[in-house]
């Protein structure tokens, strides 16, 4: 389903290089408000020195040709089917518990624990970055 999604990009990417782009996202947040509008979903972007002043991001990309809403492969685990019917009033601690463990390889692919994300095109990548973590 369609969704809304603020991020705080800004200083990484400009509104015409995220303009009909695909791009990996966590869906299963509570919404908040960022800016004045509500955020439904959360982009997620390997990240080198977060936080930092020479902070670098770069959005995560599916592989050439992968539909709209479909849900990476961890293994043989679906990615967010553990959290389907979870109340969203839990999900941040899903979260909290998931992210320290994204990270990009040394082949500059998103992975979970040391395996892949993948679609059946192929594996999620960002565009240069290796061993950051993804937030």
């Amino acid at each position: 389903q369609p969704r809304q999604v603020v991020s705080s990009l800004v200083g990484h990417y400009t509104a015409d290089e995220l303009q009909n782009r695909q791009v990996v996202v966590y869906c299963n947040i509570k919404p908040g408000k960022m800016r004045g509008l509500e955020s439904q979903a959360m982009v997620l972007a390997a990240t080198k020195n977060k936080g930092e002043k020479d902070e670098i991001c770069e959005l995560l990309d599916p592989p050439a040709g992968c539909a709209e809403g479909t849900r990476p492969l961890v293994g043989e685990l679906e990615v967010g089917s553990a959290s389907d019917g979870v109340s969203v009033k839990y999900i941040s601690k899903v979260w909290g518990q998931v992210q320290p463990s994204l990270n990009m390889n040394e082949k500059g692919e998103a992975s979970f624990d040391g395996t892949p994300l993948m679609m059946k095109e192929g594996p999620v990548r960002a565009k240069s970055l290796t061993k950051v973590g993804i937030y």
